[in-house]
């Protein structure tokens, strides 16, 4: 069982295809040092299908699309959410309309300002704001005031199941980030069991506008309703949070998902995060931190990550979500107690 694994940063869905026993191969634009334990990476600065199909081709392996690289058109076999169909999730002009057709919530386009901006392609909230013009390459939408979440599910195309309903981080400061910068993940997010239906409800309404198949997700802003912000036709970045919170491999789900087979999940059994700190200055990394498992996507001795670059993700689990956070926090600060030593 071999595997291609394209994306931005792939380390996560690397790490759960190693320990589901495939040998992975990565094809990335961030070759961190722990994503070398788990496979035989090429650093790249643009992703090239034909690359991609030459590698597959080479090692007979299936290939996986994740973060940014969604509807890279390879012509090898897809494991996973095929890339014409996430062309038109992640093109959110074309997603929107599908959503407006099918009278699912979402915050509206074109509002009087001062409004939300995005880019029509684009996720981890780069580039969102508030403002009052519409760049070019950009939509506005309504700033929906709310709780930022996501439903994760699994799907062989005609059934599918929740996974998990997972708090999403954004502008967290303890994390060097502001505004609507996407730096990670809670789970499970804790809802009264109506609000909660409500979400999974319609997050399966969403996915069954589109051929999906395997992992994927439906991020939300909850209000007093749920407004749909986006779809992952993807491993999502709750991927962590979510092996630590339910003692799962989703990986491996995903696998079974794709060959038609639904797995059941089972229920948390505790909080989990992963958080992304983000740099608040240039910083040079002067330790190896590979086989710490508080951190992940750890990046290599000698490297300098500049100011307001993702530096590591932090881990940790515990009884309730003050609980991961306190310690989230505490993670940080041994991250750069280790890093900065000489």
């Amino acid at each position: 069982m071999r595997v291609v694994v394209v994306g931005h940063n792939v380390r996560n869905v690397a790490e759960s295809a190693k320990k589901a026993g495939w040998k992975v191969f990565a094809v990335t634009k961030f070759a961190d040092a722990d994503l070398k334990l788990y496979a035989e990476v090429w650093k790249v600065k643009e992703f090239d299908a034909r690359f991609v199909d030459e590698i597959a081709e080479k090692f007979n392996a299936k290939v996986v699309l994740t973060s940014g690289c969604e509807d890279l058109k390879v012509k090898s076999e897809v494991l996973g959410v095929d890339p014409k169909v996430a062309e038109k999730i992640v093109d959110k002009l074309k997603f929107y309309r599908k959503l407006e057709n099918a009278g699912i919530s979402f915050p509206e386009l074109d509002p009087d300002p001062p409004f939300v901006i995005k880019p029509i392609r684009g996720g981890g909230g780069l580039g969102v704001r508030i403002d009052s013009s519409v760049p070019e390459g950009y939509i506005s939408q309504r700033f929906v005031e709310g709780i930022p979440c996501s439903v994760s599910l699994l799907t062989d195309g005609r059934n599918a199941v929740p996974v998990s309903v997972n708090e999403i981080l954004s502008g967290w400061k303890e994390m060097n980030t502001e505004g609507f910068v996407y730096c990670g993940n809670v789970t499970p997010l804790k809802l009264n069991s109506e609000v909660r239906r409500m979400l999974i409800e319609t997050a399966l309404d969403v996915i069954e506008l589109f051929d999906v198949i395997g992992s994927v997700g439906v991020d939300f802003v909850l209000s007093d309703k749920p407004y749909v912000l986006e779809m992952n036709p993807r491993f999502q970045g709750s991927l962590d949070s979510v092996e630590w919170s339910l003692d799962l491999n989703l990986f491996e789900l995903h696998v079974k998902a794709c060959e038609g087979k639904v797995p059941e999940v089972p229920k948390p059994k505790r909080f989990a995060c992963r958080a992304i700190l983000f740099s608040e200055r240039a910083l040079r990394i002067n330790a190896d931190l590979t086989g710490n498992g508080f951190f992940a996507d750890i990046p290599n001795v000698g490297d300098v990550v500049g100011r307001g670059e993702p530096v590591v993700s932090i881990l940790a689990s515990g009884n309730s979500r003050g609980d991961v956070l306190d310690k989230v926090i505490r993670r940080r600060d041994l991250f750069y107690h280790l890093v900065r030593k000489r």
